[in-house]
């Protein structure tokens, strides 16, 4: 059986998140990483984790992963605005006072 990789991340949580997801699915699949153990390096080939499925199983495992990317926001959707400035604490802890909203 011939695997071939389905998806890349530089990121193991992520990668076993995907695994989990498709093994799920029941398509079987592996991690391989690329990392360099000594050094935690997240850049180029030395930091990339490869999700390998066998090669019958790569368009069906890109197309379930495909569909569980961020949909784009729905028409009329509200976008709630955080101030996380104005929530900040200032110096030895005393909170500032709320600016009334206009």
């Amino acid at each position: 059986m011939s695997w071939k990789v389905c998806h890349a991340t530089a990121f193991e949580p992520e990668a076993h998140l995907v695994k989990g997801f498709l093994e799920h699915q029941g398509i079987p699949c592996l991690l391989d990483s690329r990392r360099f153990e000594m050094d935690p390096v997240r850049t180029g080939s030395l930091g990339t984790i490869r999700i390998l499925v066998p090669e019958e199983w790569v368009p069906v495992a890109a197309k379930l992963i495909s569909h569980r990317a961020p949909k784009p926001r729905r028409p009329g959707a509200k976008i709630i605005a955080v101030d996380f400035q104005g929530r900040r604490r200032g110096a030895g802890g005393a909170r500032r006072p709320r600016q009334p909203q206009p």
